[in-house]
């Protein structure tokens, strides 16, 4: 390989690792918004998030890249190449995030939640304090696999 190429596959290398950076980052937080959301069990929003879900985990993600860099400019929607890329990314990984931090959230005991409300009976406290912690741990084997760079 020449000079130009090895600066092709680094700035390829860079350009990946930031995209992908943003992205897991962004899906990460609106993963976890989605699972509260759904938590919360609201009939109709409930059901449209596992549609959303549903089909963002079973679409593959270059397809999904494909087609937001592709088709959308058709209905007069442009996207920058890279722009194209997070969002694409983000949706992908929003949708797992979701299913993961709610399976998290939906194997905390709850006698571990009721035993940790203080008499005051401070709600929010108990679960940033208890259940947002114990679902992080929860989450981590399952979440590992995206942003593990050297996988087994």
């Amino acid at each position: 390989m020449d000079a130009i190429s090895w600066q092709l596959l680094i700035e390829g290398a860079w350009t990946t690792l930031w995209i992908s950076a943003i992205a897991i980052a962004f899906g990460v937080v609106i993963g976890l918004l989605i699972a509260l959301v759904r938590m919360l069990r609201l009939p109709i929003v409930d059901q449209l998030l596992v549609v959303y879900i549903s089909l963002a985990r079973a679409t593959p993600l270059v397809t999904l890249v494909l087609f937001l860099f592709l088709s959308l400019p058709t209905v007069g929607i442009n996207l920058d190449k890279n722009v194209a890329a997070i969002v694409a990314l983000t949706l992908n990984t929003s949708a797992f995030n979701a299913e993961i931090w709610r399976n998290a959230f939906r194997t905390f005991p709850r006698e571990q939640a009721r035993g940790g409300q203080n008499p005051v009976g401070m709600r929010r406290w108990t679960y940033f304090s208890l259940h947002h912690a114990a679902a992080n741990v929860d989450r981590k084997p399952a979440g590992a696999g995206e942003r593990n760079v050297f996988p087994d």
